[in-house]
């Protein structure tokens, strides 16, 4: 008995097969490209100077000059008041936190555990 080599269920849909498998893997490879890397990455510099050169003024740079503060800065006295105010805040609120206990709810919790367990498992068994 003489039989064919492409008979079987595949045989109509291979030509199809191959044809989406090709199409798919074109498409994910697309992703991995881009049309210009000018596009993705800005290469002019802010300065409108070359890349990497200095501007050159024709004068040294002075170090000397002490630089601004932004804010004037802290007395002894301010701070101490400052570190006494914080203090009080930190212990306000340990003292809050230990008043309050957690209550105890095991009792409960395991009642509505048994509870909810026998729903869950009728509800995956369908009765």
């Amino acid at each position: 008995m003489t039989g064919h080599a492409c008979v079987g269920i595949f045989s109509r849909l291979r030509p199809g097969l191959f044809g989406a498998a090709l199409g798919m893997s074109l498409i994910q490879l697309s992703g991995c490209t881009t049309a210009n890397v000018e596009e993705v990455v800005p290469t002019a510099p802010p300065s409108g100077l070359p890349s990497g050169q200095a501007r050159v003024t024709g004068t040294f740079p002075n170090l000397n000059i002490a630089p601004t503060v932004a804010a004037p800065q802290l007395s002894d006295a301010e701070k101490d008041a400052k570190l006494t105010e914080l203090r009080a805040a930190q212990s306000s609120q340990t003292a809050v936190g230990e008043a309050i206990a957690a209550p105890d709810d095991q009792a409960l919790l395991k009642k509505l555990a048994t509870t909810h367990d026998k729903k869950t498992l009728s509800e995956i068994e369908g009765k």
